[in-house]
């Protein structure tokens, strides 16, 4: 009979290729589905169990860090979602310093290219190849979620790029 430790190596080589075989047959996200679906299934196991958890741990960190930790992490998470759209942002003040009006920037479509060459040498051409997310919408501009610019955010957001 093996050893306990020649065992422990067996199953564990076993398992590897076992993990191999269906990542081969199923692909990797098959392993995202079935994790996701065993997250939903404990959260509605122990959901109350957690909330306390996640209550009491933020608790802990204020006591540890101080409020001004929190702070810091808003902060920092602000700076990232802006550092996400700076492109963006940079090439339609860009726009608007040469006439052009929000609404009419929304609208751009890809067909419009031809027409903005000026623009993608400026930094259009990096947006769309760097920072632009993943969308079916055909907007050049768009959201960090991949939907269209609304023309309310948009001018609000430009207002506070002007006064920066």
């Amino acid at each position: 009979m093996p050893s306990r430790n020649k065992l422990t190596t067996l199953r564990r080589r076993a398992g590897q290729l076992g993990g191999a075989a269906t990542r081969e047959k199923y692909g990797v996200t098959h392993y995202q589905s079935i994790g996701s679906l065993g997250g939903q299934a404990t959260m509605e196991r122990h959901a109350d169990e957690y909330a306390a958890l996640r209550q009491r741990g933020g608790q802990t960190t204020r006591r540890r860090y101080g409020r001004q930790h929190f702070k810091d992490l808003a902060r920092k998470s602000a700076e990232t979602r802006q550092a996400a759209t700076a492109k963006r942002d940079t090439v339609i003040v860009e726009m608007l310093a040469d006439g052009w009006r929000i609404p009419t920037i929304i609208q751009l479509t890809f067909d419009d290219l031809p027409d903005l060459k000026k623009y993608l040498r400026n930094g259009l051409g990096k947006y769309l190849k760097t920072e632009r997310p993943d969308s079916d919408s055909p907007y050049l501009f768009v959201s960090k979620s991949g939907k269209p610019l609304t023309l309310a955010n948009t001018y609000k957001v430009m207002r506070a790029k002007q006064t920066e």
